[in-house]
C-alpha cells in the first residue's frame, strides 16, 4: 500500500483523533494512527514527501471536525507555484519607488516579469505531470506560469496531497478544510507555494451594502446620499476635473465576484450627466454577468468610479466567489495589464485564509506593483474586528503591503458640499458586521511585516498597519447609488444611499485615474503602485496639504489622532493638493527619475493653519484671533485678516534659509471679498518678506478691494531677492488694512516657502 492510500484509509480515524484530543483520549488513539498521518498532524513530512506549509486556517484553530468530506465531491484547485529570483524582485520593487534610482518608475511588462521571475516551463511541466499521474484534470496554466488550474474529486485530491478533508461548522456555514498540511513527493519539494481550493472557509463578502432610507440620510441624491458634485467639492477635485483631468485615457479595473444590471449604471450616468458608458466585462473561470445578491456592490463600484473619473474606461473583472476564483481573477487583472488602477471592494478576514493563500495573493500583487499597477482595497466594515467576532483582526487584501488599504470616515459638508469636518466611522448599534458594531476596518496584520515605505509619525509597529488612507464610508453620510436588482435588496425605485469602505475604495481609485492623467499631461511619472508616493506625501514636507488629518472618532477600538492612526490611516484626500504635490515630487515622464537639482524643503510649519497659530505670530488692532474657521481654502482654518473698520491685522512666521540655498519660491492662496465698489483702492493686502527684526526685504504682492476675487493661488520666485540672506532668518509676513468705512475681508491659506538647496 503506498503512503497516500495508507493515509487515506485512516481519514476517519484521524478525524476522531482530532475530535477527541481535548478529552485526553488522544494518547491511546495515537497508537492506532498510521505513522504518515501522525507525522502530518504534528507538522512533519511523511517519508519521502515534502510538506507545503500554510494551509491550516487560523479561523478553525478552535473548531473540531464534524466528519469527513464527501469523497465524490468535485473540487476546483488553483495551484500556485513559487516565484524565482525573489530577492532580485524585492530589490527591483524598492528601486522602482526610490526617486534616486535610475529604475525609478521604470516598470515591467507581464512578459518581462514572467521571463525574470515566473516559474520555468520545466517546473510547470513537472508539477503538471504529477497532477495528471494522480488522476487530476489539468485545465490550464496562467500566462505568467504562476497558477495551474486543476480539478478532481475529494478522493483523488486527498491521495495526491496525502491529506484528509473534513467538514467544520463555522457560524451558520458548514465548510471543509484539510486536517493537516498537504505534501507532495520530495522531488517536487520547494516548487509549490499554495493549493487554493483545499478549503472553502474564506468566502469573500462585499465591504458595504449598508443602506438607509432616504428619510434617514442627508444630502441631495434622489434617495439621499452624496452626489458626484458634492463628493468632488468636499474632496477638492473640481480644479483637477474641470481642468480636463477626468480620467480620460486611463483604465480602471474593478474586481468583482457578482454581476450587475447595465441599465442601472446607465441610469446613474444619465441622471448625473457623466457621459456615455465606458465599461466592458472580463469574465473569469466561467463566471457570467448575472446580477445576484452582490449586484449592489458591483453597481456601487462602477457608479462611484464614474462619479470621480467619468472619462476613464472601466474593465469589470468578474470571477467566482471561491479561493480559486479570487486568485484567478486577480491574476487575470495582472497578466492582462490593461489597467494601471484597480478597485477592490470585496474582502475576507485575514484569519480565514491560510498563510500560503496570503502569500499567493502577495505574489500576484507584487507582479502588479512591478508593472506599475495600483490596487485600492476596502479595509472592511467591522471596525477593528474584521472576523466578525471579539478578536482584533484586519481584512484581506487590504492587509497586503502591495495594496492601498482604504478605511472609512463620517464626512460632514457645508453649503454646496464644501468640506466641513471628518471623523472616524463607527456605529456600535449596527451589529450586522461584528458584535461590537460597524466601522472602518483598521488594525495590525498578523502575517505581513510593515513595509519599508510605511514610515512617518505614529508608524511604529513591526507589522503592517492598516488602513493607509480613508474616505467617506458611514451609511449615515453615504453615497447616492442607483440599483433595481431585487436579489440584492434594491427597490424598484432605484435610488438609495450606500455606505461602507466599499464606496471609499472606488473613490480613491477614481482619484488615482484623474491624477494619473494630470501627471501625464505635466510630463511626470504616474502614481505607479501608489503606496510609496502616498506615504512620501505624508512623511516629507510638501507644498500643499494633500490630506485631511482626521483626529476624532474611533473604529470601535482604535481612536483617530493627529497623524497616522489605525482608524483612518493618513487621512482623506484633498485631491487638487494631492495631485500638485505628486507633480512636484514625481520624476519626468516615462519613468525617469529623481535627483539632480538638489533637495526641496517646505520651510514653513503649520502652513495651512490647521494646528492653531503656532508657530505663526499675529497682531490684530481689533483684538481678533486671526487663525479662524470662517473661510478655509482647504481643511478647517485659514488666516482671516480684517473684516472690520480701521483694521491693521498682521501674521508672520520666522524661518531660516539654508546656507546652500539655490532657489526660493513662495506660494499661497488668497481670497478677497468686499463691501466696496468701483476700481478705487481703499483697503489693502500686503505679502512681504522681512528680516528677523521686522524690516522689509521685499514686498512680494499688494492687492486691494478692487481686486476682489475667490480663492486664487499666487507663486513668486524669490531667489534673487533673497540671495543675500542665505543662512539667515527671514519672516514670511502678511498684512491687511481697511479704512473707516465699508469693510474688506482678506483670507490667506496653504502657504508654502519651498527652498531648494544642495
Amino acid at each position: 500500500m503506498n503512503i497516500a492510500t495508507f493515509f487515506r484509509s485512516a481519514r476517519r480515524l484521524a478525524i476522531v483523533l482530532l475530535a477527541l484530543s481535548a478529552s485526553g483520549v488522544a494518547a491511546l488513539l495515537l497508537l492506532m494512527v498510521p505513522s504518515a498521518a501522525y507525522a502530518q498532524l504534528h507538522g512533519e513530512a511523511p517519508t519521502n514527501r515534502s510538506l507545503i506549509r500554510g494551509h491550516m486556517v487560523p479561523l478553525l484553530r478552535n473548531h473540531k471536525p464534524l466528519h469527513s468530506e464527501n469523497a465524490n465531491r468535485t473540487l476546483q484547485l488553483s495551484i500556485a507555484l513559487k516565484l524565482r529570483n525573489e530577492a532580485q524582485l524585492d530589490a527591483l520593487l524598492a528601486a522602482q519607488n526610490d526617486p534616486q534610482s535610475p529604475l525609478y518608475h521604470h516598470y515591467l511588462t507581464p512578459q518581462q516579469f514572467t521571463e525574470q521571475f515566473g516559474p520555468t516551463p520545466e517546473t510547470v511541466n513537472r508539477v503538471v505531470t504529477y497532477l495528471r499521474s494522480q488522476g487530476l484534470r489539468v485545465n490550464g496554466v496562467s500566462p505568467n506560469r504562476t497558477l495551474i488550474s486543476a480539478s478532481g474529486n475529494v478522493s483523488q485530491i486527498e491521495q495526491a496531497f496525502a491529506i484528509t478533508l473534513a467538514d467544520y461548522q463555522v457560524g451558520n456555514r458548514t465548510v471543509y478544510a484539510p486536517t493537516s498540511e498537504p505534501s507532495v513527493p520530495a522531488q517536487l519539494g520547494g516548487l509549490i507555494l499554495n493549493i487554493a481550493g483545499l478549503d472553502n472557509v474564506a468566502h469573500y463578502h462585499p465591504l458595504g451594502l449598508q443602506r438607509l432610507s432616504s428619510s434617514q440620510v442627508p444630502h441631495t441624491g434622489p434617495g439621499g446620499g452624496y452626489t458626484p458634485s458634492e463628493l468632488r467639492t468636499a474632496y477638492d477635485m473640481n480644479s483637477l476635473i474641470n481642468g480636463g483631468s477626468n480620467g480620460s485615457g486611463q483604465t480602471v479595473a474593478i474586481f468583482e465576484l457578482d454581476g450587475y444590471r447595465a441599465s442601472d449604471v446607465n441610469a446613474y450616468l444619465s441622471y448625473y450627466g457623466l457621459g456615455s458608458a465606458k465599461y466592458s466585462n472580463v469574465l473569469v473561470d466561467g463566471a457570467t454577468n448575472t446580477a445576484g445578491s452582490g449586484a449592489i456592490e458591483v453597481e456601487l463600484d462602477m457608479e462611484v468610479v464614474s462619479a470621480i473619473a467619468p472619462g476613464a474606461n472601466q474593465k469589470i473583472y468578474i470571477g467566482p466567489n471561491t479561493n480559486t476564483g479570487v486568485n484567478d481573477t486577480y491574476n487575470r487583472i495582472v497578466t492582462d495589464n490593461l489597467a494601471k488602477v484597480v478597485s477592490i471592494s470585496w474582502g475576507e478576514c485575514e484569519a480565514a485564509a491560510g498563510t500560503s493563500e496570503l502569500a499567493t495573493l502577495d505574489n500576484i500583487f507584487k507582479q502588479g506593483a512591478a508593472q506599475g499597477q495600483a490596487f485600492f482595497a476596502a479595509s472592511g466594515d467591522s471596525g477593528a474586528y474584521d472576523c466578525d467576532n471579539s478578536s482584533l483582526a484586519v481584512d484581506s487584501p487590504a492587509d497586503d503591503p502591495y495594496v492601498v488599504g482604504v478605511g472609512g470616515t463620517h464626512l460632514v459638508t457645508g453649503s454646496g458640499g464644501t468640506y466641513s469636518s471628518e471623523s472616524a466611522w463607527s456605529n456600535p448599534n449596527d451589529t450586522q458586521r461584528s458584535p461590537y458594531g460597524s466601522g472602518g476596518g483598521g488594525g495590525i496584520s498578523s502575517y505581513f511585516a510593515r513595509p519599508s515605505y510605511q514610515t512617518g509619525p505614529n508608524l511604529t509597529n513591526a507589522n503592517r498597519m492598516v488602513p493607509d488612507v480613508s474616505a467617506d464610508a458611514d451609511p449615515a453620510t453615504g453615497y447616492s447609488v442607483y440599483c433595481t436588482v431585487t436579489a440584492a435588496g434594491c427597490s424598484s425605485s432605484g435610488w438609495l444611499t450606500v455606505g461602507g469602505t466599499s464606496a471609499a475604495a472606488p473613490l480613491w481609485a477614481g482619484v488615482a485615474a484623474d491624477v494619473n492623467q494630470y501627471l501625464t499631461s505635466q510630463g511626470k511619472a504616474t502614481l505607479g503602485s501608489a503606496s510609496a508616493t502616498i506615504y512620501r506625501l505624508y512623511n516629507t514636507a510638501q507644498t500643499y496639504s494633500a490630506y485631511h488629518d482626521i483626529t476624532s472618532g474611533n473604529n470601535l477600538y482604535y481612536s483617530a489622532t493627529t497623524g497616522y492612526d489605525l482608524a483612518t490611516g493618513i487621512g482623506s484626500p484633498d485631491v487638487w493638493n494631492f495631485a500638485r504635490d505628486v507633480a512636484g515630487t514625481s520624476g519626468g515622464g516615462g519613468g525617469g527619475g529623481g535627483g539632480g537639482g538638489g533637495t526641496t524643503t517646505q520651510l514653513l510649519s503649520n502652513p495651512g493653519f490647521e494646528n492653531g497659530s503656532t508657530p505663526w505670530q499675529e497682531s490684530s488692532s481689533g483684538g481678533y484671533e486671526i487663525v479662524d474657521p470662517t473661510n478655509p481654502h482647504t481643511g478647517s482654518y485659514s488666516a482671516y485678516l480684517c473684516g472690520y473698520n480701521g483694521c491693521n491685522d498682521q501674521i508672520w512666521q520666522t524661518v531660516t534659509l539654508p546656507s546652500t540655498t539655490t532657489k526660493v519660491v513662495l506660494s499661497y492662496w488668497l481670497y478677497i471679498s468686499t463691501q466696496e465698489s468701483g476700481s478705487t483702492c481703499y483697503d489693502y493686502f500686503y505679502a512681504r518678506i522681512r528680516t528677523s527684526s521686522g524690516s522689509t526685504i521685499t514686498t512680494v504682492q499688494t492687492r486691494c478691494n478692487a481686486n476682489a476675487s475667490g480663492w486664487t493661488q499666487y507663486t513668486f520666485d524669490l531667489t534673487s531677492a533673497l540671495s543675500s540672506y542665505y543662512g539667515q532668518q527671514i519672516q514670511v509676513y502678511f498684512q491687511g488694512t481697511t479704512d473707516s468705512s465699508l469693510v474688506t475681508n482678506f483670507f490667506v491659506d496653504d502657504v508654502a516657502l519651498n527652498d531648494t538647496h544642495s
